[in-house]
């Protein structure tokens, strides 16, 4: 559980449909404390696509960011299809830790590309994912708002649109 004074920043999630879907479950998973967390969310729409949320906090390891994603394992299926995305605050550059480990783990791939994702121009936002017979999208979006850029995706009939919270 996270305590202290300071709320923690989010990466938020905002789903356009274009049909009704039913949501099967809700995930919640929080770990670490005030200075050093990881945030996840998610949820499952029509039995046919899992989204998973992350926020990690740019104090966490990556050994936490990888423990408190492997808890997420328990909520999916190993031959269903995912999403991953969030605020990773690890750089996704090519043959990176991060993207190692979710391929290993969760047999996901880089699909948002690997261009700047805030204002510094790090590449710390992304999308994985395991996906069959689903054409996805992920583009790069411009915001005068925030320091991180929207990540937009398109899949299927979904659209979600990632971005960060101030």
């Amino acid at each position: 559980m996270l305590s202290g004074n300071k709320a923690p920043k989010k990466a938020e999630i905002l789903l356009k449909i274009k049909h009704t879907q039913e949501e099967r479950y809700r995930i919640e998973i929080e770990n670490g404390n005030s200075n050093n967390h990881v945030e996840i969310s998610g949820f499952k729409l029509d039995n046919r696509l899992t989204i998973i949320n992350v926020y990690n906090n740019p104090s966490s390891s990556l050994e936490l960011l990888k423990e408190t994603l492997l808890e997420v394992k328990d909520y999916i299926d190993e031959s269903e299809n995912i999403l991953i995305l969030g605020d990773f605050n690890h750089e996704l550059k090519l043959g990176s830790l991060l993207e190692s480990f979710m391929l290993q783990s969760f047999h996901t791939r880089l699909f948002s590309p690997r261009e700047s994702t805030t204002n510094a121009r790090t590449v710390i936002d992304g999308v994985f994912g395991r996906i069959d017979d689903y054409n996805i999208e992920v583009f790069i979006y411009e915001s005068y708002s925030s320091h991180h850029k929207p990540l937009v995706i398109r899949v299927m009939n979904y659209k979600i649109i990632h971005f960060k919270i101030l």
